[in-house]
């Protein structure tokens, strides 16, 4: 059963990371405040922490942060649900 959970994960964690790619696009059109935020979250990124990452990368890691939160959120709200 382990190898089922792993794959469900690995499956997610791909899905998560091209939908925030594709949300980082769509949100920071229409708000002003997002594009901020990832833009800042890129300097902090690429520059002060000298992260060795593209900056089309480093604008992707505050959705996909959100994303995988509310995956993990959902996860552990139906395992609890299950264990009732």
């Amino acid at each position: 059963m382990p190898h089922i959970r792993g794959t469900i994960h690995g499956v997610a964690a791909m899905v998560t990371l091209v939908v925030g790619s594709m949300l980082t696009n769509t949100i920071r059109e229409e708000y002003e405040l997002f594009a901020q935020v990832a833009a800042a979250t890129t300097h902090l990124l690429v520059e002060v922490a000298e992260l060795p990452v593209s900056r089309e990368i480093a604008e992707v890691v505050v959705p996909v942060g959100v994303l995988m939160g509310i995956w993990v959120f959902a996860y552990e709200l139906q395992r609890l649900s299950r264990a009732d």
